[in-house]
């Protein structure tokens, strides 16, 4: 019992730490390229002018590179996208953002500053 209690504990200080890592040390708000790479979004995505490469070497995996992500797709469409609402060239985006309405703001407005 008491090692379940210790695992759980561990676990749910692991996952404060991980929140807290990409709240910026100026207490702003949410940083968006540390919840990108948080959320994993460079599995697929890459961000050139951030210095940010896609990990995966999957073919089936690779998505755009999203520099200049705002110039073709307005920061509520590109929420909805991230969130399964809304369809690009009939398709929803493979992942869900899986994180509070503030860390998605923070991470769409970091990508529409690439």
């Amino acid at each position: 019992m008491r090692s379940s209690r210790t695992l759980v504990l561990a676990v749910a200080v692991l996952a404060w730490i991980v929140v807290l890592s990409a709240v910026p040390a100026t207490g702003a708000g949410p940083d968006g390229k540390a919840l990108f790479l948080a959320q994993k979004c460079n599995l697929c995505h890459s961000v050139e002018p951030a210095g940010i490469e896609r990990t995966s070497k999957s073919e089936k995996m690779k998505g755009p590179d999203l520099a200049g992500v705002a110039k073709r797709h307005d920061a509520e469409w590109t929420k909805k996208f991230l969130t399964k609402t809304e369809m690009l060239n009939g398709k929803k985006h493979l992942k869900e953002f899986k994180g509070t309405p503030e860390e998605l703001d923070a991470l769409v407005a970091w990508l529409g500053k690439q």
